[in-house]
């Protein structure tokens, strides 16, 4: 009889789910600890839920240089010490993938390839020798390529519970209920709340800029396009209580009254 400690295990005991998780860019035009701490100490005091322990990227794609490795550290506690929690960077593409290795965080800096230079011959090269013409062919009849299948919306016709989170992959989300406070939806197209919208709503997560997000009554804890995002206290002063649509204008989320 074999030993038990010998066996070897068939089913493993964890598993790689793909999911699409939001995350917050926190994006530097200064790397003085000094002018960004007040500045950043006063918008945690004015949005302190989102400051709780929110996991963010550190963007530092828009300074001048890459900041030197001691001057990041210093970047990554001011973040920590406010309650940010950085899991990855954005720097340039040449010194992020060390900075990140030495830091322990995830690289997420656009790779962006170059595009290849033309072959120019050289002046001194021998003129290569012409091929043979070939015999014309009947032109080929272009087929008129298929339309798509539009693919429908997600309809949810209940309550969306404190709780619960629901995703449309692909598509838009149409809820024809109301959206407690704690619940969370989210579409990579448009949403629709046909009643009062309490909780959070994500729209355009796969980053669809021409995304929106309608509503009967915009109460929301956050309403967010394509990673831009305002809260609550945001709202309280712009259409609170009123039949809302929220969209992208450039690089600012815009609220209008229906």
């Amino acid at each position: 009889m074999a030993d038990a400690k010998h066996q070897v295990a068939t089913d493993n005991e964890f598993q790689f789910k793909s999911t699409r998780a939001s995350l917050n860019e926190l994006i530097l035009t200064c790397d003085d600890i000094q002018r960004l701490e007040p500045q950043l100490e006063a918008h945690a005091a004015r949005v302190p839920m989102l400051f709780s322990h929110m996991p963010v990227i550190l963007n530092l794609q828009a300074l001048e240089e890459t900041p030197a490795l001691e001057r990041v550290k210093a970047l990554l506690d001011l973040c920590r010490r406010l309650s940010l929690v950085p899991v990855g960077l954005k720097a340039d593409q040449n010194d992020a993938p060390e900075l990140c290795r030495t830091l322990q965080l995830a690289d997420f800096s656009q790779q962006r390839s170059r595009p290849q230079a033309p072959d120019v011959p050289a002046a001194d090269a021998e003129p290569k020798a012409e091929p043979e013409p070939q015999p014309k062919q009947a032109p080929q009849t272009e087929q008129e390529p298929q339309p798509l299948e539009p693919v429908a919306a997600r309809v949810v016709t209940t309550p969306v519970r404190s709780g619960q989170q629901i995703y449309a992959r692909g598509t838009d989300l149409i809820v024809l209920s109301a959206v407690s406070a704690g619940a969370e939806i989210i579409a990579d197209g448009h949403i629709h709340v046909y009643g009062p919208l309490r909780g959070r709503a994500m729209a355009g997560v796969n980053g669809n800029t021409d995304a929106r997000i309608f509503c009967q009554s915009m109460e929301a804890e956050l309403v967010s396009i394509a990673g831009y995002f305002k809260t609550s206290e945001d709202l309280h002063s712009e259409c609170w209580q009123q039949p809302t649509q929220a969209l992208l204008r450039g690089s600012r989320l815009d609220t209008v009254s229906l």
